[in-house]
């Protein structure tokens, strides 16, 4: 059974927050100790904290068996949703390197708009190839994606090594996650 979940509609039910709330705090990401991903976002989620670790649910072959695992996407990143006040008591916790920042400065680098949080989380649930998350592309036309499991997405195309189209959405100060898309299902957006 095909999935029916648009973008249009994840979105609407995954982003509800009101206007006060949504002024308040930003989504930043998180510096962690590398394959501790997941236990920091767990123990942020016990202090109280929104937080989203990018992964995505793949079947891994061994030779004697098959089994579904969660593969982290970024590696060393997690993001989490804090006021300013909030982030700098996350700054202080034992167990987070650092916020991401611009080189040479101590201040947090960017807020990521909640559209790529959701833009994100959409991609990794519905993607059918392995998503890459990479810090330079070449941007082409903004497409939309019209078929298939992305439906609705809007992104960025790219061409990949093989020649093959990508689309790629933008998380600010990270880079790209991209994902192939086959070009028929790909609608072009006139600006």
């Amino acid at each position: 059974m095909e999935n029916s979940l648009n973008y249009e509609d994840y979105c609407s039910s995954s982003c509800g927050t009101d206007d006060r709330e949504a002024c308040q705090k930003h989504w930043v990401a998180l510096l962690v100790q590398m394959n501790c991903e997941k236990k920091v976002a767990l123990k942020l989620s016990k202090l109280g904290y929104e937080v989203y670790l990018p992964v995505q649910t793949e079947m891994r072959q061994w030779s004697d068996r098959k089994k579904k695992i969660e593969r982290i996407v970024i590696p060393m990143v997690l993001f989490i949703r804090v006021s300013i006040e909030e982030a700098q008591q996350v700054k202080r916790l034992s167990f987070i390197r650092k916020f991401m920042t611009y080189p040479g400065s101590k201040d947090i680098a960017t807020y990521i708009p909640e559209e790529q949080i959701s833009q994100l989380r959409f991609l990794l649930e519905n993607a059918q190839d392995k998503v890459a998350v990479i810090s330079e592309i070449n941007v082409g036309d903004s497409v939309k994606v019209k078929d298939g499991p992305l439906m609705g997405l809007s992104g960025a195309v790219c061409m990949a090594e093989s020649g093959r189209l990508m689309v790629a959405i933008r998380i600010e100060g990270l880079g790209y996650a991209c994902v192939n898309v086959p070009k028929s299902s790909l609608e072009v957006l006139v600006m």
